[in-house]
């Protein structure tokens, strides 16, 4: 059994890392020869400390050390990880109900594929078979990350209560428009009704996004059934390929979309890389 890192073994992983140390060596330097060194030394160690503090309360960094030290990389932090790693990751994070449905969507092209291959189906390398299994990998990725977005924005939203936010706001309005209200009552009001406006607005931004990505699920299952259909009733290599173009074609829209959420869920990088191979083997 190996321990798990304590925190002065994040704080060093955290504080050795390459480009940690190269920005500080930078900001010496720079405060060095600067008109006031002193005060550039006390911005740099305001600045590391906050780095520090901030870096080690992300739990993915956490894991990140944790595994190391047990000696197995992780594949937040490691790019030899591979897209079936990424695979991985989604699938555990991923609450029993959006798990269920897509592991339903993907048993579902499996028996497609299977009807084909029983029928006269293409086999073989150079096929239409490959060009097929890539189009819908690249698909179910699309829909496994956008149902990972669907859940943080469930989340989020059940834990915002925009009543209470509501009830405020109006409270706030009814004080600042009360005859002589002392000035620095007045600022901090109007400070405050901004920022719960704020709050109300993310919270309808994430109500139209949840609504979005829920069209763009089922869009996106029937784009996947219909495919795997296709390699029942059309076994033209050709037809196969111009059919994944377009349906690649048409996730424009669902990629602008998501790279909008990016901050939620990290899918613009996602989408850029190969993706896992989700219909070869098991899944675990």
């Amino acid at each position: 059994m190996v321990s798990p890192p304590s925190l002065g073994k994040y704080l060093k992983a955290a504080f050795t890392w390459r480009w940690n140390l190269l920005a500080l060596f930078a900001g010496i330097a720079v405060s060095v020869v600067g008109p006031a060194p002193e005060v550039g030394f006390a911005l740099l160690g305001a600045a590391e400390l906050l780095y520090l503090s901030t870096l080690i309360s992300f739990p993915k960094f956490r894991r990140a050390i944790d595994a190391a030290s047990s000696g197995v990389k992780s594949s937040a932090f490691s790019e030899a990880s591979g897209p079936q790693a990424s695979l991985s990751e989604v699938l555990n994070q991923l609450a029993p109900g959006p798990r269920k449905r897509f592991m339903e969507l993907r048993q579902r092209c499996l028996t497609l594929q299977g009807i084909a291959a029983r029928i006269g189906g293409i086999q073989g390398p150079g096929t239409g078979q490959e060009l097929r299994s890539s189009g819908l990998d690249k698909l179910l990725w699309v829909y496994l990350r956008l149902s990972l977005a669907q859940q943080g924005l469930w989340r989020f939203i059940e834990e915002s209560d925009v009543k209470a936010l509501e009830a405020q706001l109006l409270q706030l309005t009814k004080r600042r428009e009360a005859p002589g209200i002392d000035e620095r009552m007045l600022k901090s009001i109007i400070d405050a009704v901004a920022t719960i406006t704020l709050r109300i607005d993310n919270f309808r931004a994430a109500q139209r996004n949840s609504e979005f990505v829920d069209l763009e699920l089922d869009r996106i299952e029937n784009k996947i059934l219909a495919l795997s259909e296709m390699a029942v009733n059309n076994q033209n290599p050709d037809f196969i390929s111009s059919q994944v173009d377009a349906v690649a074609d048409s996730m424009t829209q669902t990629e602008s979309a998501m790279r909008e959420l990016d901050t939620l869920t990290g899918i613009s990088r996602e989408l850029t890389r190969e993706p896992p191979r989700i219909l070869e083997g098991q899944l675990q």
